[in-house]
């Protein structure tokens, strides 16, 4: 099912650039990568995990596919509600021991400023928010 995971969000994010200018799957592979390489299905969410938030990829598709529930439950939990704060977020996430490895290396990933191509206070502001995320999820 990885190569399937990976297949996937390759095509839904074909051309879709990250914030520094480069192909946003590369990020999605980053955070595989930063994840146990002997858990599939945890690297399968980590891959996926802006799929259903980012894009018009659902949950019932994941499973009609045939991830797991575990992948599935993964990656409902990365995704952010529009209704919900981020501080609310990363308390969802952390009652998860999957999804808090993953957004661990999403954090980890997102505040490397050298895939930036200037940083501005935005950027400052995003890199605080991410700190204090991923000190919250590293202790859990």
């Amino acid at each position: 099912m990885l190569s399937t995971a990976i297949a996937l969000t390759a095509q839904k994010f074909v051309n879709t650039l990250d914030k520094g200018g480069n192909p946003y799957i590369l990020h999605c592979l980053r955070v595989m990568n930063g994840v146990d390489q002997n858990d599939e299905e945890l690297m399968c969410i980590a891959v996926m995990h802006d799929l259903v938030e980012d894009t018009n990829v659902t949950l019932d598709e994941l499973r009609y596919l045939g991830f797991s529930e575990r992948v599935i439950r993964g990656v409902d939990t990365m995704t952010h509600r529009d209704e919900e704060d981020y501080e609310t977020y990363i308390k969802r996430i952390a009652l998860n021991p999957d999804t808090i490895k993953v957004k661990r290396s999403d954090l980890i990933d997102n505040s490397n400023i050298t895939r930036l191509k200037g940083l501005r206070k935005k950027d400052f502001d995003r890199l605080e928010k991410y700190s204090k995320a991923f000190i919250y999820l590293k202790d859990l």
